[in-house]
C-alpha cells in the first residue's frame, strides 16, 4: 500500500506536464514540417533539405535537453536546449524561404495560382457550372511570384510600419509559406512550449528566478541572432542598390562578380528579374556573357510585348541550358498558357482541343500547376471530352491534400466534373455521390482514385 502512495506522489503537476510536453515533441518530430507535390519538387530539382535540416536539429535539440533532465533533476543545461529548439523552430519560416529559394517559389506561386482560380471560380460561378460551358473565358495568367519581397527602396522602411515586412519578408511568416506547413511544426511548437511551462513549475518565487536568470543568457544569443539577420538583409539592399550605380557607371564587370556573390548570401535575389535583367546586361557588356540569362532577358522582353510564341521559344533555350532555374521554368509556363488562353477565348474562333493541348504542355512542364491544370480541366469539357476532364480533376483533388486549406470552389468543381463524366457513362448512383462531393465538404475524405 505505501508502495503504490509512494509511486502515484511521484506524479505531480511538473512530471504530468513534461510528460504531456513530451508525447506532443514525439508527434511533432514524426510528423513532417513542409509538404510540396513531389512531382514538383522533383521537376524543378529540388527537396525539402531545409525542412528536413531544422527538424532534426530541433529534434537533437530536445533530445539533449531530455537526457540532461532524466530523473527531473532539471538543469539549466536541460531548459537552455529545448529554448534553443524553440528559437530554432521559430526561425524554420526563415530558413524555408531564404536558403530554399526554390521551395520558396514553388509554394508562392501555388499559393498565388490558387488565389487566381478561387477568384475565377467567384466571377464565373454560373458559367463554370454550366456542363457545355460554351460561353466560358478563361483569365490570363499572372507573372510569376518574385521571391526577393524585402526590398529597401529608402529610410522610410526604418519606420514602424516597415517592421511588419520584416516579420512576413525576413523571417518568412507569409500566407504562402503557411499554405504548405505540415502538422510537424505545429506539434513541435507546442510541445516545446508545453515541456518549458513544466521546467518552472514549481514554487513561484523560485521558478521565476530560474526564469529570469536563463533568460539573461538565453536572450542576449537570440537577440544577436535576429540582428544578425537583419543586418544581412539591410546590407544586401544596401549592395543591390549600388550596384545600379555602378551598373550606370559602366562598371559591368565588377557589377557581375559582385551579383554573383550575393545570390550566394541572399538566395532570394535568385528570384528577382531586375536583379537578374541588371546582370545579364552587366555580363554581356563585360564580354562574359551567360547565355541562358541572355534567352531568358530575351525572354521577358518578348513576353511584356505580348509575344508569347517567341517568348516561349527563348525561355526554352534558356531552361535546356539551366533546367533547375525555377523563374524561367516559371515564366515559360506562364507564356504557353496565355496562348491557350488566346485560343479559347476567341468568341467566333475558339479552339478549345488546340487550347487544351497547350495546357497539357504546361502542365508537363510544371507538375501540379493549379491554373494549368484548372484551364485544362474546363478547355476539355468545352471540347465535349468529359472523361478526360475528370481524370485532370483527379489530379486536381490530390494535389490539394498538400495544402493547409484547401481551395473549396475549385475542390467543388473537380468533383463536379466527376459527377458529369459518371453522368456520361450512365453511372447514375456514382453520379448523385460525386455531386453530392462537389457542395458537401464533409464528403471530402474519400479520394477520387480510391473509389476507381
Amino acid at each position: 500500500m505505501n508502495k503504490l502512495h509512494s509511486w502515484f506522489s511521484w506524479f505531480n503537476r511538473q512530471k504530468i506536464t513534461i510528460f504531456i510536453g513530451f508525447i506532443v515533441l514525439v508527434l511533432g518530430v514524426i510528423f513532417p514540417w513542409y509538404r510540396l507535390p513531389p512531382q514538383a519538387l522533383e521537376t524543378f530539382g529540388t527537396n525539402l533539405f531545409w525542412a528536413n535540416l531544422a527538424r532534426f536539429t530541433v529534434a537533437f535539440f530536445i533530445i539533449v535537453g531530455c537526457a540532461l533532465a532524466i530523473g527531473l533533476n532539471i538543469s539549466r543545461a536541460a531548459r537552455l536546449s529545448l529554448w534553443t529548439a524553440l528559437l530554432t523552430a521559430l526561425l524554420f519560416p526563415y530558413f524555408i524561404t531564404t536558403w530554399s529559394p526554390t521551395v520558396d517559389f514553388i509554394a508562392s506561386s501555388y499559393y498565388k495560382q490558387g488565389q487566381k482560380v478561387s477568384t475565377h471560380v467567384d466571377k464565373n460561378f454560373s458559367e463554370i457550372q454550366s456542363q457545355w460551358k460554351q460561353n466560358i473565358s478563361l483569365d490570363a495568367p499572372d507573372t510569376p511570384p518574385s521571391i526577393f519581397e524585402i526590398s529597401i527602396q529608402d529610410s522610410l522602411f526604418f519606420q514602424m510600419p516597415s517592421w511588419e515586412k520584416i516579420v512576413l519578408y525576413g523571417l518568412g511568416y507569409k500566407n504562402s509559406f503557411f499554405t504548405f506547413i505540415g502538422k510537424g511544426w505545429s506539434f513541435a511548437l507546442i510541445g516545446l512550449i508545453i515541456s518549458l511551462f513544466g521546467f518552472y513549475l514549481g514554487e513561484r518565487n523560485a521558478s521565476l528566478n530560474i526564469f529570469i536568470q536563463d533568460m539573461k543568457l538565453f536572450l542576449p544569443g537570440a537577440v544577436l541572432l535576429l540582428v544578425l539577420i537583419l543586418s544581412i538583409i539591410i546590407s544586401i539592399n544596401i549592395v543591390n542598390s549600388k550596384l545600379d550605380t555602378q551598373f550606370a557607371k559602366g562598371e559591368y564587370f565588377q557589377v557581375a562578380n559582385t551579383s554573383k556573390v550575393l545570390t550566394l548570401w541572399y538566395p532570394p535575389l535568385q528570384g528577382d528579374e531586375v536583379f537578374l535583367e541588371r546582370l545579364a546586361r552587366a555580363e554581356f557588356y563585360a564580354d562574359i556573357p551567360d547565355i541562358a540569362l541572355i534567352n531568358f532577358v530575351k525572354g521577358l522582353e518578348k513576353y511584356r510585348i505580348s509575344n508569347f510564341q517567341e517568348a516561349e521559344n527563348y525561355f526554352q533555350k534558356s531552361l535546356d541550358i539551366q533546367p533547375h532555374h525555377f523563374l524561367t521554368r516559371g515564366y515559360l509556363v506562364a507564356a504557353i498558357l496565355n496562348q491557350g488562353v488566346n485560343y479559347l477565348n476567341k468568341s467566333n474562333t475558339r479552339k478549345p482541343g488546340a487550347a487544351a493541348d497547350i495546357f497539357e504542355k504546361a502542365v508537363s512542364i510544371y507538375p501540379s500547376n493549379i491554373e494549368a491544370l484548372y484551364d485544362l480541366m474546363l478547355a476539355r469539357v468545352v471540347n465535349g471530352e468529359f472523361h478526360k476532364s475528370a481524370e485532370v480533376a483527379k489530379q486536381i483533388i490530390n494535389g490539394q491534400q498538400y495544402f493547409q486549406e484547401p481551395r473549396i470552389g475549385l475542390l467543388g468543381q473537380a468533383y463536379l466534373h466527376l459527377a458529369w463524366d459518371e453522368y456520361s457513362n450512365s453511372n447514375v448512383n456514382q453520379t448523385w455521390e460525386r455531386y453530392r462531393q462537389s457542395v458537401d465538404t464533409k464528403a471530402w475524405n474519400k479520394s477520387a482514385v480510391e473509389e476507381e
